[in-house]
């Protein structure tokens, strides 16, 4: 069926080519009464391929959706001044999800429990009922309202971050510019760049914390509504993860502080040797002299020329997606004035397409971001061209970081494009110090949400006091003597924290994962780049320990794994 206002043929979409210029709540309506008759036809028939048929069809709907949704989404981050794309995206997260959710609740309702399961396991491979299965709760009709007032909630935190500036060295900027400095190699402008961060934040501590209350609120609620005792079951189905739960990841928690807590004090340590220091002071640890990289290393004009030079290098397939991106307008690349913060990749499912978005500065971890999420666009390519349906497009998002994270490693070998040779070797030991880095901190942010949601009536003060233990027992290097208020600052620039709960730990899963790559990439450039093109193209078909398991890769689980890596990173930056 198609929409019957406006009908205009849009040739690049590949499912729903006829389409009017707007998806409204009561097309998709009509579209899923259409379906789940089609699904209740063939749950009577002998044969199961009018449910086969029934499967595509809602999967073709889903690529629909979610291509709206980020459409929406990529136009109001480029600039959320603008009304109209503001409206779009409002319309899109209140009135379009919450019906989209609703009716296909119901639908996936009459999947799960079809007596022809196993005709569809056979087509389209068993992970996808199971992985329907663990995220339905995620979606249950029950709490339509409640996450259409988290996701309001959500925009408000996002519109107040892209709206915030701060003053640095007598200049007014982003938010996102100031955070950069943080980093700087002038030690004062350092300072002064942490302080400025910082303190923005806790000026709007009253409205920050008033946001993440009812955000924290609500997700009990639905908790409550569904039988659970708090949030955290529900956040963990919404992420997909079908074969890990909480214990595994605190587990992993802990074999995180075992083994790489030591290597970040010891690179904490040799910063404050650098600076001549006794301890690191907080206003320094973004600065990294060590291996840290002039300011306007990497000018946002060259950017994207030198990153095709890295992507031609490394694969011609890879290099072709970038192109064939940068001539479709697919790459938001530098910081502007409202400007929502920080980097993302959407696919764009009934395209067949996915557009990156970074917050470019001039800086070296622009040149990470860029690669990193190419990463994810990548994958996204290669997966829609392979995959049977859109549902697996898009893997869990601790299988998602792989391909990102993944990339960061492959494309050190070629890195030269952007700089020169001493600071291509910098920049090398600067992503091994990062490894170490996303390890302890996504360990702090996963194991702080999970004390939030298990303390969901807790204060802001309570709040803030225990992400300073948190932060303390992985990071505990960092002196913040004098200035101990600006600690807490930092979590309330988190966005996954107020946006994705339970995402951050996925980056540590990925991490491993990724730092695996890299040893492959050690001994066989061309095998690394074998396994990485087929992790690509197995994108969402299978759950993230089977991703690990199909490119020979162990367990992030597993003990042994987290002590060998930890000495290989230890190894390589040369801490003995």
């Amino acid at each position: 069926m198609k929409p019957s206002d406006d009908v205009q043929v849009q040739s690049k979409f590949r499912v729903y080519s006829d389409r009017s210029e707007r998806l409204t709540p009561e097309f998709l309506k009509e579209e899923f009464v259409r379906i789940h008759a089609l699904g209740s036809k063939a749950e009577e028939a002998n044969t199961a391929a009018d449910w086969l048929r029934a499967v595509k069809e809602w999967d073709d709907l889903n690529a629909y959706f979610l291509g709206q949704q980020s459409r929406a989404t990529y136009e109001y981050s480029k600039n959320t001044q603008d009304p109209g794309a503001a409206e779009a995206y409002r319309y899109h997260q209140q009135e379009v999800t919450p019906a989209f959710e609703n009716a296909e609740s119901e639908f996936l309702g009459l999947l799960l429990r079809s007596r022809h399961a196993g005709a569809i396991d056979e087509k389209y491979g068993k992970y996808l009922l199971t992985r329907l299965k663990a995220g339905r709760s995620s979606v249950a009709p029950e709490n339509v309202e409640l996450r259409t007032e988290i996701r309001n909630l959500q925009t408000r935190y996002s519109k107040l971050l892209s709206i915030g500036e701060t003053t640095v060295g007598g200049e007014t900027m982003t938010i996102s510019r100031a955070a950069g400095l943080q980093a700087s190699s002038d030690p004062v402008l350092r300072r002064q760049a942490f302080e400025s961060y910082r303190s923005w934040f806790l000026e709007q501590r009253e409205e920050l914390s008033d946001i993440y209350t009812q955000i924290v609120d609500r997700s009990h609620r639905m908790a409550g509504n569904l039988g659970a005792g708090n949030f955290i079951p529900l956040g963990y189905a919404a992420m997909g993860r079908t074969d890990y739960g909480p214990e595994q990841v605190a587990k992993l928690r802990g074999l995180v502080k075992t083994f790489f807590s030591p290597i970040q004090a010891r690179i904490h340590r040799e910063q404050a040797r650098t600076f001549g220091t006794p301890t690191l002071k907080c206003w320094d640890a973004a600065s990294v002299p060590m291996w840290d990289l002039p300011d306007d290393v990497a000018p946002v004009a060259t950017q994207l020329s030198n990153a095709s030079e890295v992507f031609e290098r490394l694969a011609p397939p890879l290099h072709s997606h970038f192109e064939r991106m940068r001539e479709m307008g697919l790459i938001d690349l530098p910081n502007r004035p409202g400007k929502r913060p920080g980097a993302f990749c959407v696919q764009i499912p009934d395209e067949g397409t996915a557009a990156i978005f970074c917050n470019s500065t001039g800086q070296a971890m622009d040149v990470r971001t860029l690669i990193h999420e190419m990463g994810h666009a990548f994958q996204a390519w290669e997966s829609q061209a392979t995959l049977p349906l859109s549902a697996y497009y898009l893997p869990t998002l601790d299988g998602a970081e792989i391909h990102s994270m993944g990339m960061e490693y492959l494309a050190l070998r070629h890195i030269g494009a952007f700089f020169n040779e001493k600071d291509a070797a910098r920049f090398r030991k600067r992503r091994w110090r990062d490894a170490v880095e996303i390890l302890t901190y996504a360990c702090v942010v996963d194991e702080f949400q999970h004390w939030v949601y298990e303390n969901p009536r807790s204060s802001p003060d309570e709040r803030d006091t225990a992400w300073n233990a948190i932060h303390d027992a992985f990071r505990g290097e960092i002196d913040f003597s004098g200035c101990n208020h600006y600690k807490a600052a930092r979590w309330y620039a988190q966005h996954h924290i107020f946006q994705t709960p339970f995402y951050y730990i996925d980056y540590a899963i990925a991490e491993i994962g990724a730092m695996q790559l890299a040893l492959v990439d050690a001994r066989d450039a061309s095998e690394a780049l074998r396994v990485y093109l087929n992790l690509c193209r197995v994108g969402g078909s299978m759950s993230v320990l089977s991703i690990f398991s199909e490119a020979g890769m162990r367990s992030p689980f597993d003990e042994h794994l987290i002590k060998d890596l930890a000495a290989h990173a230890s190894d390589s930056l040369d801490l003995g």
